[in-house]
C-alpha cells in the first residue's frame, strides 16, 4: 500500500479520486473545475512546446524534471495557456489552481497554494517547495518525502537530517497549536497521516479528515 501511496504521489497516477483523495491532495475526480472555468485539456506533455521554453526558464527546468511534479500530465500551455508562445512579452497568466484542484489553502483564505507548494515541481512530495516563507517572516528548509505523520520523512519531525522536533512541514509555522508546534514543545498527539483527520479539503482543520 505504501509504495502505492508514493507512485500516486509522484504523478504516476491519472487524475482521478481513489487512494489520491485519501492522502488529501486530490485533484477533482474528473478534473471538474471549482471556479467556473475549465480545466488543462488532455494528459501529457509536448516536448517540443516546453524545450523551448526552458530554454529561456533554466530557473525552472531543473524543477520541471523533479520527482514531484506537473510535467508527468501537462506541458507549459497546460496551465500558461497556448497565448504563451516564443517570443513573448507580458507571458500569459497561469489557470489558477482551483480549475483543477479543490482543496482550500491555510489559513483558509489567508495564503495562496504557491506559498507552500512550487506548481513546477520539487523534491518533495505534493510540490511542496524545498523553502517556504513563515508567517512571521523568514524562511525554513523543509524535508518531505514520505506519506507518513511523524517520521524523518514525514509531515512532523522530520528535519532535513533526520527525526527533530518542530522541523516538519505542518510544525513550522505553528507557534499556538496544542501539538506539533515549531518549538518542538507541544504535547505528543498522533502520529498517523495528518490529512487522516486534517483534511486539506477544509484547510487542515481539526476533523474534517477523508
Amino acid at each position: 500500500m505504501k509504495r502505492a501511496l508514493v507512485a500516486v504521489a509522484l504523478g504516476l497516477a491519472p487524475i482521478a479520486c481513489g487512494p489520491l483523495g485519501s492522502l488529501g491532495d486530490a485533484p477533482l475526480a474528473g478534473g471538474a473545475p471549482v471556479d467556473g472555468g475549465a480545466p488543462p485539456s488532455g494528459l501529457g506533455t509536448d516536448d517540443a512546446t516546453t524545450a523551448v521554453c526552458l530554454g529561456c526558464h533554466a530557473d525552472v527546468a531543473a524543477r520541471w524534471q523533479a520527482q514531484s511534479a506537473h510535467r508527468p500530465l501537462y506541458d507549459c500551455n497546460g496551465c500558461h495557456g497556448l497565448g504563451t508562445v516564443f517570443p513573448h512579452g507580458v507571458p500569459a497568466a497561469p489557470l489558477p489552481c482551483a480549475r483543477c484542484h479543490s482543496e482550500t489553502s491555510h489559513p483558509a483564505g489567508q495564503a495562496a497554494c504557491t506559498g507552500c507548494h512550487d506548481p513546477h515541481g520539487s523534491d518533495n512530495l505534493f510540490l511542496v517547495r524545498r523553502t517556504i516563507m513563515l508567517p512571521g517572516g523568514g524562511t525554513v528548509h523543509v524535508h518531505f518525502s514520505e506519506p507518513e505523520g511523524a517520521s524523518a520523512d514525514g509531515l512532523v519531525r522530520a528535519g532535513v537530517a533526520g527525526e527533530a522536533a518542530g522541523t516538519g512541514l505542518c510544525e513550522v509555522c505553528h507557534t499556538a497549536t496544542a501539538h506539533y508546534d515549531a518549538a518542538g514543545a507541544a504535547a505528543p498527539h498522533e502520529t498517523a497521516w495528518c490529512a487522516t483527520c486534517h483534511g486539506h479539503q477544509a484547510g487542515f482543520a481539526p476533523g474534517t479528515g477523508p
